[in-house]
């Protein structure tokens, strides 16, 4: 698995979401690296990380993400990373000092419990077309992630130099992570965290609706959270001066 090491000070882990790859962490690690040395994961299939079938089953990428990062360290996950995320602090809670979840949620998908989530048939036809136009299909996400923040045409654009019509991921691995979004219901491990969590969600988010705070409220009383006015899907590319201060000032209460 490639991971990029850079900055300095404490340890900081940072997870892309579903068909990107660490760079689209950019505007924000320039200026966390000044303070956090900062572990820029690759998931397998995704920007320089190779691809085995199976490596994103959730035991197999946690157990191989425990091998190759720091001993304890800060984890930052967004989206598809942030459910990845509480699956590695499940099974080794005392390597996470804090974990910060950025428009992510413990449960992607609509449940007769948990209506603050996608339709899970809207991620089934995204997985269905994939087989058919791989790139059109990820330009349809990428549209989906970048609409409603403010100044959405940036963030497309923005988002778009990431994405997988540069740097295509492996089908496989898209696959398999669209199947972690609709199989993956982390709710029960949320509500029994033990190291401190901030959740940061945008009011314009269309794929992480914002009454879900009040919902993870419930599950976790004690998590911190903020809804981030005007921001999408990609808050750390349309607001990352905001984000970077909401994740600095966290860790460091």
């Amino acid at each position: 698995m490639h991971i990029r090491v850079i900055g300095q000070g404490p340890d900081l882990v940072m997870l892309h979401g579903w068909s990107m790859h660490s760079a689209v962490w950019h505007d924000l690690t320039n200026e966390l690296a000044k303070n956090f040395t900062l572990h820029l994961v690759d998931l397998p299939g995704h920007g320089q990380s190779s691809w085995q079938q199976g490596d994103l089953e959730l035991g197999v990428l946690v157990n191989n993400l425990a091998m190759e990062l720091p001993e304890t360290a800060y984890w930052l996950g967004w989206s598809l990373g942030g459910l990845i995320s509480l699956a590695f602090v499940e099974l080794f809670p005392e390597r996470v000092r804090k974990l910060i979840l950025m428009a992510a949620t413990p449960c992607f998908v609509q449940k007769d419990d948990w209506s603050c989530a996608m339709n899970t048939d809207i991620f089934k036809q995204f997985a269905d077309n994939l087989n058919v136009n791989q790139a059109e299909t990820l330009q349809r996400f990428l549209l989906l992630q970048a609409r409603g923040p403010d100044h959405s045409r940036d963030t497309i654009r923005q988002l778009g130099k990431q994405l997988a019509i540069e740097n295509p991921p492996r089908s496989e691995a898209l696959q398999a992570g669209l199947k972690l979004l609709i199989k993956t219901d982390m709710r029960t491990q949320f509500s029994d965290l033990a190291c401190p969590v901030q959740m940061i969600v945008g009011d314009r988010d269309t794929l992480i609706p914002k009454d879900m705070l009040s919902e993870a409220k419930r599950l976790h009383a004690e998590v911190k959270v903020s809804l981030l006015s005007g921001a999408g899907h990609a808050p750390f590319i349309s607001q990352p001066v905001e984000c970077q201060k909401l994740i600095e000032s966290f860790i460091n209460e």
